[in-house]
């Protein structure tokens, strides 16, 4: 009792040294206006001083109370003191005369191995001393809790969180205090003795708009809501940071030097409050060059109208003090409502989110950025991509310059890394090399038109030609299949009736071209990509091209592909084929623990991942087409790990897919342990006894794991161009669109077939 009594005592010392300091500062420690959030705040001045008076009574009478439980205490202490050495509780009479004590196990006085003797005696009546008589007036009030004031209104418990034991206000909690104080957005105007109710938001409309002009706009926008643009879909190299919460001036200016040290552009999404608050650090942002945009933080009893003023407000403040005319919105936080975005559409605007949010509720603590990046981005994630749409805000972090230098370890982190730099082309060197990402503003991003597109493509502006129609009956026999097979098969020397297949006989491998190269007498090769991966990976493949004017093919795994679709929209608008390597890139076959081939999928699964495939692609470059009007999606695919069944052969001619192509090199770049052994590798795979082959297929990746693969295509198709147009091992780059039409075979030739009889068996 008396540790508890002193325990109390330093507690309530405590409070009332704060509130003391509280008082002295002018504002209340534990539900401090200035350090809640800006955009939550929709009270007048009037009504603040108000409040700030209402506030400081509560202090005082706090502290009134805080030394009444201090004398009280006090006075207790004092007793105790006086009474020291005798037994707060009494002893009982009979079987104790102390309290038990938990003893040691080395302590017993009967050994644990015997029985313990029970004794039952009857029940006596135990005498105790009566506590004084303020004894029970001081449990009364520890019964009480102590009620810290709080701001602006009691009302919403809710509202708050615990926090090192004290009482803080959180985001919506302080919204909806304020929203309480203000009668839920209602006030009453006292006319003539009778009480007239209208929404203030509503009221507060721009001159020159009416609720009835609302309601038209409504009614015209025919309840089209807006969607929330996590991303933009382009095709422009850039990335694009939007910030939040301006009410720490450190933290803006931070952040605004950090653009100026990487040359990027922001957009920074503002609020009524804050425009009116910090106007000093708005003109900062204007000065700095960067974007504004509309922030609003509608409450859940808002209707469509109030949005609709929210947003109204904030853009007459930004056209009519800063000159910005801006369109693009931003909800502070939270799931937005249908109601927000139907606001959003009427009004012509457009309503952006983000891709990745980079502030969590758990980071506020942190203190450097190498701390937050685990966090936000798994390890699985390599870099940014092209059109994401990434959010910080800036009054968030205790530490003020936490937001900035996160912006700073993100471009160097997730940014820099997209860029090809080898050791004679560095991104920031070469003033050719246009490899790198930018950052960019939302509005700068949607300025440029050219490179913008609709994800999904409208069905409706589908190129002709992108149809599928089925190239084998579904009866066919065997026989039937290893035929048509033979025309649309690219094998691969590896691959054979005992490796990587299931369903085709030696008999059936000796009418599939194996070579893996397309029947051609032009001194062409054919450079493709599999699988899928981040712009780390692809965006330097696409440089090297483009630096080298050389088309390719590239297979895509389907399975996460809409969560980027704007590399692939870009892949494809570089002037490269399309092509399918399954959805989810199961193999058509694969050996199990036994050493027995067996299928992973049956016909059907099969079937429908090879549509899905097919759709997904569609809906991201189903647009998209050649200028003779072939599609850039070919109808082409390439099985994972080259393995081949019957099956699924046939499911995939039954889809519509017109070649199955292998190759005839595979590089397995995604082992190379150095860029020596890639470069040997495709060497091997150019050239035969000094000799080009002519149509050879080389199968690369696209991963991060291909990490030599970008650097090795730039040595040798440098040193390629190098060579006299005369000299026989010079090659070309071609795209395979361009030599498989409709009309090829890939059949044995009569000069394959009689090469195959004359070849000696060796077994």
């Amino acid at each position: 009792m008396r540790r508890i009594l002193l325990k109390r005592i330093a507690l309530l010392t405590a409070l009332w040294t704060a509130g003391n300091m509280a008082a002295t500062a002018g504002f209340n420690q534990f539900t401090s206006v200035a350090t809640l959030p800006q955009t939550a705040y929709a009270a007048t001045s009037e009504e603040e001083r108000a409040l700030q008076r209402a506030e400081q009574d509560l202090i005082e009478a706090q502290h009134r109370v805080i030394e009444a439980q201090r004398a009280l205490l006090e006075k207790q202490k004092r007793l105790l003191e006086n009474r020291e050495g005798e037994s707060t509780v009494p002893a009982a009479r009979g079987r104790r005369e102390t309290a038990p004590v938990k003893q040691r196990k080395d302590s017993y006085e009967t050994p644990p191995s015997e029985t313990p003797v029970i004794r039952h005696e009857e029940p006596q009546t135990i005498q105790r001393n009566e506590p004084p008589a303020d004894f029970q007036m001081q449990k009364q009030q520890e019964r009480q809790a102590i009620s810290i004031p709080r701001t602006p209104s009691d009302a919403n418990a809710n509202g708050y969180r615990q926090n090192a034991n004290q009482n803080v206000l959180n985001d919506d909690g302080f919204a909806n205090a304020v929203w309480q104080d203000n009668n839920g957005g209602v006030v009453a105007n006292q006319q003539n003795g009778e009480t007239i109710t209208e929404n203030t938001k509503a009221s507060s409309l721009l001159s020159g708009w009416t609720a009835a002009d609302l309601d038209t706009l409504r009614k015209q926008n025919n309840g089209i809501l807006a969607t929330e643009e996590k991303m933009i879909y382009t095709t422009d190299s850039s990335v694009m940071f939007t910030f939040t919460g301006m009410g720490r001036k450190k933290s803006v200016d931070s952040v605004l030097n950090a653009l100026r040290q990487v040359n990027g552009k922001g957009t920074f999404f503002v609020t009524e409050r804050e425009l009116k608050r910090n106007q000093d650090v708005i003109r900062e942002i204007v000065a700095a060059g960067q974007e504004l945009g509309i922030c609003i933080y509608p409450k859940p009893e808002e209707g469509f109208g109030d949005v609709c003023a929210d947003i109204l407000r904030v853009k007459q403040i930004l056209k009519n003090q800063y000159g910005k005319d801006s369109n693009l919105v931003k909800q502070f936080s939270g799931a937005v409502r249908d109601v927000t975005k139907e606001a959003v559409s009427a009004l012509g605007c457009r309503l952006i989110g983000a891709n990745m949010n980079a502030v969590q509720s758990r980071h506020q603590d942190y203190q450097t950025a190498e701390q937050i990046l685990p966090e936000i981005m798994g390890k699985a994630v390599f870099s940014l991509g092209r059109g994401w749409i990434v959010n910080i805000r800036m009054d968030f972090y205790k530490k003020p310059d936490l937001a900035a230098e996160l912006l700073l370890y993100l471009k160097r982190k997730k940014i820099d890394n997209i860029a090809y730099n080898s050791f004679d082309d560095m991104a920031d060197v070469n003033p050719v090399n246009d490899s790198a990402y930018s950052l960019k503003s939302v509005g700068q991003v949607l300025s440029i038109k050219d490179k913008l597109w609709t994800y999904p493509v409208p069905e409706k502006d589908y190129v002709k030609g992108i149809e599928r129609y089925p190239l084998l009956p579904h009866d066919a026999t065997h026989e039937q299949l290893v035929d048509e097979l033979g025309k649309r098969y690219f094998g691969e020397g590896t691959v054979n009736a005992q490796d990587r297949s299931l369903g085709f006989t030696e008999e059936d491998f000796t009418k599939f071209d194996m070579t893996g190269t397309v029947k051609t007498d032009d001194n062409v090769i054919f450079l493709t990509f599999d699988d899928w991966g981040h712009d780390s990976a692809i965006n330097p493949l696409l440089y090297v091209l483009r630096k080298h004017r050389a088309p390719a093919t590239f297979f895509i795994i389907t399975h996460n592909v809409t969560d980027n679709p704007n590399l692939l929209r870009a892949i494809a608008e570089e002037g490269h084929d399309i092509a399918s390597h399954t959805n989810t890139h199961k193999a058509m076959a694969v050996e199990d623990e036994h050493g027995k081939t067996k299928p992973t999928m049956g016909y059907e699964e099969y079937y429908n991942d090879m549509n899905t495939s097919y759709n997904k692609l569609a809906s991201i470059v189903g647009d998209l087409q050649w200028p003779d009007g072939r599609p850039v999606l070919t109808k082409f695919m390439r099985p994972p790990t080259l393995a081949i069944s019957a099956m699924g052969t046939r499911a995939i001619l039954e889809n519509g897919f017109e070649y199955i192509i292998n190759g005839s090199t595979s590089t397995a770049d995604y082992g190379a342990s150095s860029l020596e052994q890639e470069i040997k590798v495709i060497r091997d795979g150019l050239y035969y006894r000094d000799k080009l082959r002519k149509g050879a297929i080389f199968v690369m990746h696209m991963t991060s794991a291909a990490k030599f693969t970008a650097t090795a295509l730039d040595v040798i198709l440098t040193a390629n161009e190098k060579k006299a147009d005369n000299d026989p091992t010079k090659f070309k780059v071609g795209l395979l669109s361009d030599y498989l039409d409709y009309g090829y075979s890939q059949g044995k030739t009569k000069k394959q077939i009689n090469q195959e009889k004359r070849r000696i068996k060796w077994w």
